[in-house]
C-alpha cells in the first residue's frame, strides 16, 4: 500500500510539473510583450512616450531577468514581434501601463514613508 501511495504522489507531482512551466512561461511572454510594446513607445518623437517606453523596457525586463536569468529574450522578443498585431499593442500596452503605475505608486509611497521615517 505505502508502495502505491508514493508512486500516487510521484504521479500527481509530474502531472503538476508542466503547469508550473507553462505558468512561468505565460509570465515571461506576458513581460516580454510589455517589453515590446516599451521598444515601441521608445522611438516616438513624443518626449513622454519615449520616456515611458524606456521606463516599459527596462522594469520588464528587471523582471524577466529576476524570473527567468536564461532566459534568451532576443529569440522570445523576435517570435512575440512577428505575431502582435496593432491592437495587441494597444492592449498590451494599456495592461503593461497599469502594472507600471501600479508599480510606481508603490515606490512612490515607500519613498515617502521612508523621507519621513529618516527626516524627523
Amino acid at each position: 500500500m505505502g508502495k502505491n501511495v508514493g508512486s500516487g504522489l510521484l504521479c500527481a507531482a509530474l502531472a503538476v510539473l508542466p503547469l508550473q512551466v507553462r505558468a512561468q512561461s505565460a509570465d515571461s511572454v506576458a513581460d516580454i510583450r510589455c517589453v515590446a510594446v516599451g521598444i515601441r513607445a521608445a522611438v516616438m518623437p513624443d518626449s513622454h512616450q519615449k520616456s515611458t517606453g524606456t521606463l516599459l523596457v527596462l522594469y520588464y525586463l528587471g523582471r524577466l531577468d529576476g524570473r527567468e536569468p536564461t532566459l534568451d529574450i532576443e529569440k522570445l522578443l523576435t517570435e512575440q514581434i512577428r505575431h502582435m498585431t496593432d491592437a495587441d499593442y494597444a492592449n498590451e500596452g494599456a495592461r503593461c501601463q497599469k502594472d507600471l503605475t501600479t508599480k510606481g505608486a508603490q515606490i512612490t509611497h515607500l519613498g515617502e514613508a521612508l523621507q519621513n521615517r529618516f527626516t524627523r
